[in-house]
């Protein structure tokens, strides 16, 4: 095993690692994560506008429990007095530092902004914060529209930093409900404005030589609606999540064809040295090569590392192969079992069915399982 671990370590101390840049939202989320854990996701995208995006943002949220004396749901455990004394500690030792900690970070941004907008609303129990920060603009004539919720918008400035939150009364009048994003942009202009379909050829061919491992298996497998087979009426039942087209395509054909590879759950080393060396292949090869179509999801393994207990699968990378709704991705998964790694090919609609780590095959609901895995059930 140490042997294989110090491979595998060899490829990433042969490729330049592109360390993660430290951004002004990151400094924000470190003094938020002293209160309460972190919420935000981190990508770095390329659409397919000539444009290299670098994305990051996370939910910030506010809610005050309800008591007897208003009417609202409450925890059987707890007496009115109870809840109103927790919620007078949300208020002070977590609202309240979070929302200071937020208002003190931008405050000091907005004197180095380009442009800056900020705005509070606090009246009868609905608040509106809104901050709205160009801290770089792009070379053009600054662009620049008022939202709906008022806050002001920068869609090509190089690099923009914004908070938007609010609260409302919960049916009892009496407490309060509110929710916010905190986010960060980052465009780079590419030298020729231009993009092009991914060339996933070199790029499995380094990711592939991390799994020829002794102790990895494989086997290939297929997802697969057809027009006819109705996705949203089977959703609950059949799918742990996925990405539809909606209006951009067709409404339910899809079909994802590529292979599972399974580390048991005893390598857990193996795995951990698997993930971080795929992850930073894939970094790496985003910055060698930011002019192809991708999407790459920073802190990955830490996210499905987590759910040691549960089944849970989550994609590392996507990359637009060809016209088309056509794409490669790879996603990294783990259940009681073990963990996983699944590379594919995806055409239109993208639906990871609820048993993805037991299944070769499933074509509009109709199920092959890898053997000896077939639930008893099901029998």
């Amino acid at each position: 095993m140490k042997r294989i671990i110090t491979i595998i370590l060899s490829v990433i101390l042969s490729i330049t690692i592109s360390a993660q840049d430290i951004t002004p939202a990151d400094k924000i989320w470190e003094d938020i994560s002293k209160i309460i854990p972190r919420q935000d996701s981190k990508m770095k995208i390329n659409h397919g506008d000539g444009v290299l995006r670098y994305v990051q943002n996370g939910p910030i949220g506010e809610e005050y429990l309800c008591t007897k004396d208003c009417g609202g749901n409450v925890y059987d455990d707890m007496t009115s007095k109870e809840i109103e004394a927790a919620n007078e500690r949300n208020r002070k030792m977590v609202f309240g530092r979070i929302f200071g900690t937020i208002r003190h970070h931008l405050d000091s941004l907005m004197a180095f902004s380009e442009e800056s907008y900020h705005f509070e609303s606090h009246h009868h129990g609905t608040d509106t914060i809104n901050y709205s920060l160009c801290l770089k603009n792009s070379e053009d004539t600054m662009r620049k529209y008022k939202a709906v919720d008022g806050s002001m918008v920068y869609p090509d400035a190089m690099e923009t930093i914004f908070f938007d939150y609010t609260a409302s009364p919960k049916p009892c009048g009496k407490h309060s409900r509110g929710f916010g994003i905190l986010g960060y942009n980052k465009n780079i202009y590419l030298l020729d404005r231009k993009s092009y379909y991914f060339n996933k050829e070199p790029y499995l061919e380094k990711i592939t030589q991390i799994l020829k491992q002794k102790d990895i298996q494989s086997w290939n497998f297929k997802w697969e609606q057809s027009a006819d087979y109705d996705i949203q009426k089977n959703w609950y039942k059949e799918f742990a999540w996925g990405e539809t087209l909606g209006d951009g395509g067709p409404k339910n054909a899809g079909q994802t064809v590529g292979t599972l590879y399974f580390i048991p759950r005893d390598k857990g080393e193996l795995a951990e040295v698997v993930f971080t060396t795929i992850d930073s292949v894939t970094l790496n090869y985003t910055d060698i090569h930011p002019e192809q179509m991708f999407r790459y999801v920073y802190n990955k393994k830490e996210d499905v590392m987590q759910y040691t207990e549960s089944s849970y699968i989550s994609t590392l990378f996507e990359a637009t192969t060809g016209k088309g709704h056509v794409s490669m991705c790879v996603l990294f998964g783990i259940t009681s079992k073990g963990y996983y790694v699944a590379i594919a090919d995806v055409e239109n609609n993208f639906c990871v069915p609820k048993e993805w780590s037991v299944l070769k095959s499933f074509v509009n609901g109709k199920k092959i399982y890898l053997k000896g895995m077939k639930p008893k059930e099901n029998q």
